[in-house]
């Protein structure tokens, strides 16, 4: 449940929102436009990237900016991870699983606080998603996952653990296509005509992003003025706001500026906002996810979540203090996150960071090139022994060794008895912790991804504060809140984005068909 504080803090941001106006609102034909679009797609990870090359497949001459210099946003440095419902992958392994089964795994993570309708798109549409993608030019390796949360194994990735594999084959498809894709365009604001429909939008080419956390995206002006006029309609796949500190703080004071982030220096409020001054409703805003899977011995998203993967999966996580585990290495998100902040405080402030530990079985559940960038990175390190490992962490070896020692008991008996973390084979072989060498790496919670965000229906038609579809609006991907609920399952952004990216692009292109008719 939410604190009164969490309620108050999300009432403000939406009484601010209702107070503002649309500052463009003309009358058609009360603009000069420069340039006229079917469709036009704000912002180029995996939400607009689908959204871009639906909107093509559907006829639309579509238009794709991004603020950033590059292409891909949060997309672009993700892991990849892609938890699918009955693929190929599951069937050849014997891995059975239904949408039923995905959609209880989400609504638990998300304490129930998820949209139901959204959750089920999402769940239903995973696969379609990933067998388009292939169609697109996406090549995924023979590998499956299980990622925290999920009660078997589902998730996917591309042929390296990296986001890029999917946006960057979607974006030439796309190019290929007839797209027009412009870096280093922001969007200003919308114009609407009299009735209130969005008829184009205002943007600032050659715009130069600069960051810095003291100060907020509106303060910087750069970029020449120009007016798009948008026949059918603009879709929202602009990412969430967690490097937005300032924003972050309005709604959760927890968040301190020194707190790490996974997220590319755009991933700001600036769109949302918006969205929020045209009367968009909020929702969940309130919720922002903590990633358990970072590291201090790094900036940013960097290599320890892609070796989490298989450490969480098949090692253990312990209290460097004692060498004994304090939670469920496999419990989604906000309970490993949660975990560490309760034990890693020392009474005199300083922090002693939980180590992670697995063998070398373990460590190949993901490729060898991701465990060699993170041994030279020195996040990762190696040792022929536990007592090596112990020493150099100054982990207490009786105690550590005692955890190895149960877990291993637990991994062979298929039960843990301390936390009842599931187990499952690594290609037949159980992982067991007795394998040497051992890999581990320090972990701490970095600020990772914003559940809330404007409310859409299953078209992706955004909603304004009076529960009425904004004409010519849709949005997808982390733009949006509502399908995540508290905390986010980790690998279902992949699919909420496509899934939802390719709806938005589609309604968007149908409007464009409907107003060449008229």
């Amino acid at each position: 449940m939410k604190s009164r504080r969490e309620f108050l803090s999300t009432l403000a941001l939406l009484t601010q929102a209702a107070a503002l106006t649309p500052t463009s609102v003309f009358a058609d034909g009360g603009v000069k436009w420069d340039e006229e679009w079917d469709v036009l797609v704000v912002g180029s990870g995996f939400a607009g990237s689908a959204a871009t090359c639906q909107a093509l497949e559907d006829g639309a001459k579509t238009l794709m900016i991004d603020k950033m210099p590059v292409l891909g946003g949060n997309s672009a440095i993700n892991g990849g991870a892609f938890a699918v419902v009955n693929s190929s992958f599951q069937k050849a392994r014997g891995v059975e699983d239904s949408y039923e089964l995905y959609v209880k795994d989400i609504l638990k993570a998300g304490m129930g606080l998820n949209r139901m309708d959204l959750v089920e798109v999402i769940a239903k549409g995973g696969n379609e998603a990933y067998e388009w993608t292939l169609k697109k030019g996406v090549y995924y390796r023979d590998a499956l996952g299980q990622f925290g949360g999920h009660s078997v194994p589902r998730t996917i990735w591309p042929e390296i653990n990296s986001g890029g594999k999917i946006t960057i084959p979607l974006q030439e498809y796309a190019l290929k296509h007839g797209a027009t894709i412009r870096t280093r365009v922001i969007l200003d604001d919308f114009i609407r005509d009299e009735s209130g429909k969005i008829i184009g939008a205002k943007v600032r080419e050659n715009y130069d992003f600069d960051f810095d956390k003291s100060k907020d995206e509106s303060e910087n002006k750069s970029g020449d003025v120009k007016f798009y006029k948008i026949n059918g309609g603009i879709v929202m796949a602009t990412g969430g706001f967690a490097y937005d500190i300032k924003f972050r703080q309005e709604i959760d004071k927890a968040l301190t500026p020194d707190l790490d982030c996974t997220n590319h220096y755009g991933a700001t409020a600036q769109a949302l906002k918006v969205m929020m001054k045209n009367g968009a409703q909020t929702v969940d805003l309130n919720w922002i996810q903590l990633g358990p899977w970072g590291s201090p011995d790094e900036l940013g998203f960097g290599i320890a979540p892609v070796f989490a993967i298989p450490a969480f999966s098949y090692g253990v996580m312990v209290d460097a203090r004692t060498g004994k585990r304090f939670v469920n290495e496999l419990a989604d998100r906000r309970i490993r996150s949660d975990a560490i902040f309760a034990i890693h405080k020392n009474p005199d402030g300083s922090l002693t960071h939980p180590v992670v530990i697995c063998d070398s079985i373990g460590a190949q559940g993901t490729t060898k090139a991701n465990v060699e960038r993170g041994i030279h990175k020195g996040v990762i390190k190696v040792f022929d022994n536990i007592e090596e490992l112990a020493k150099f962490y100054n982990i207490p070896y009786d105690g550590l060794r005692k955890t190895i020692d149960d877990y291993t008991k637990y991994a062979r008996a298929g039960k843990d008895e301390e936390f009842n973390k599931p187990f499952f084979k690594f290609k037949d072989i159980v992982p067991d912790l007795t394998k040497p060498p051992f890999y581990a790496w320090r972990a701490i919670p970095k600020v990772h991804h914003t559940m809330g965000g404007v409310k859409i229906d299953t078209q992706a038609r955004v909603f304004d504060i009076n529960d009425k579809p904004i004409e010519g609006l849709f949005a997808a991907g982390e733009a949006v809140g509502g399908p995540h609920g508290a905390s986010r399952l980790g690998s279902c952004a992949i699919p909420d984005c496509i899934v939802f990216g390719r709806i938005a692009g589609k309604n968007a292109a149908m409007l464009a068909r409907k107003e060449k008719k008229c």
